[in-house]
């Protein structure tokens, strides 16, 4: 087969199809190696820096090794968000703990402000609840961090206090397995 054939032929073309069909926006597939740049690159944006509970660049060796020790991991599962048009536009992660997980969410500047968050969102909680045992996902936001917050609620995720993540005030949400994926009016 041609190189150019071989690029097609990637593993995700069930998937792309099923985008198409269902009319989403977005499909999902599990990150690879070859991503360690990129999220390396959506983490130091300095939009994201800047909502995270820890504000300072992150040096390249320390996210490769990061990187490396999640893609091994069996309690942690972080997937890259494509759009229709086979661009990248966000990752989300997993990081489990029992039957608890906790999520974590970015955007890449390009894409935001298009409702692609809630998007990611709604589809990896989904593809996750299915294909785990955890019952509960949280999130935890600083509450200044409205794109956010306005994210999660709309995919369902349900305010239930305040707390503290390394000395910032967090916004803490949850998305329970059965939980409804309608938008939230609860406010906090």
């Amino acid at each position: 087969m041609a190189w150019r054939g071989k690029q097609l032929v990637d593993g995700d073309g069930v998937a792309r199809v099923l985008m198409h069909l269902r009319g989403e926006r977005l499909r999902l597939r599990a990150a690879r190696e070859e991503d360690c740049r990129l999220l390396w690159e959506w983490a130091n944006d300095p939009e994201v820096r800047s909502v995270s509970f820890s504000s300072d660049p992150i040096p390249w060796v320390h996210h490769v090794q990061w990187f490396k020790s999640k893609l091994a991991s069996a309690y942690c599962q972080i997937l890259v968000a494509i759009d229709g048009n086979e661009r990248p536009v966000g990752q989300v992660r997993f990081d489990i703990n029992g039957k608890e997980a906790i999520i974590s969410v970015s955007v890449d500047r390009k894409f935001r402000g298009k409702g692609l968050g809630t998007e990611m969102i709604r589809l990896a909680t989904q593809q996750f609840f299915n294909n785990s045992d955890v019952d509960v996902i949280h999130a935890y936001i600083k509450s200044d961090n409205k794109a956010s917050v306005k994210a999660f609620k709309k995919a369902g995720f349900e305010f239930i206090g305040k707390t503290d993540v390394k000395g910032h005030e967090a916004l803490h949400f949850v998305l329970q397995r059965n939980g409804s994926q309608d938008e939230n009016e609860q406010s906090y």
